[in-house]
């Protein structure tokens, strides 16, 4: 008995395929941003938090880098990427967020990580392909200074 699998697309913002086409030409289509593929839609604030999750556990190194970096603008992958520290799990509590353009989200969460919170921000832009987070930043407090001693 043979069994029949099929790839199905795992966010909603991803154009569907076409039945009358083969699959090779709807993908390279797709990721051309053909004007006839339809604009991912607005996230809404549970796709937000799904995304930061995601994110989140790709910066505490519990998921590969490799995963989200279709989700992320250079920038933000590098930030990813490179030698891992040991980090706390890292969980949001609460998300924020707003459209100051109709092609941008912003997103802020509150974060806690060994019984301390911290603030997280976010930007998402919607490109042909789909929503992809441009600015990822998780608000730490900073160190005191130590003090300085002076010789007596």
């Amino acid at each position: 008995m043979i069994e029949e699998h099929r790839l199905r697309t795992l966010i909603h913002c991803e154009a569907p395929r076409r039945a009358d086409r083969p699959e090779w030409a709807a993908s390279r289509e797709h990721h051309r941003g053909d004007a006839r593929s339809p604009a991912p839609r607005q996230l809404d604030a549970g796709e937000v938090g799904h995304l930061l999750n995601m994110l989140l556990e790709a910066y505490d190194g519990r998921r590969p880098a490799a995963q989200v970096r279709a989700l992320v603008a250079p920038e933000v992958y590098a930030g990813f990427i490179g030698p891992r520290r040991t980090r706390p799990r890292h969980r949001t509590q609460t998300v924020h967020t707003c459209t100051p353009a109709p092609e941008v989200v912003e997103a802020c969460a509150r974060v806690e990580a060994d019984g301390r919170s911290f603030a997280l921000a976010a930007r998402f832009t919607r490109t042909p392909t789909g929503w992809r987070c441009v600015r990822f930043a998780l608000l730490k407090p900073q160190q005191p200074a130590k003090p300085i001693r002076r010789a007596a």
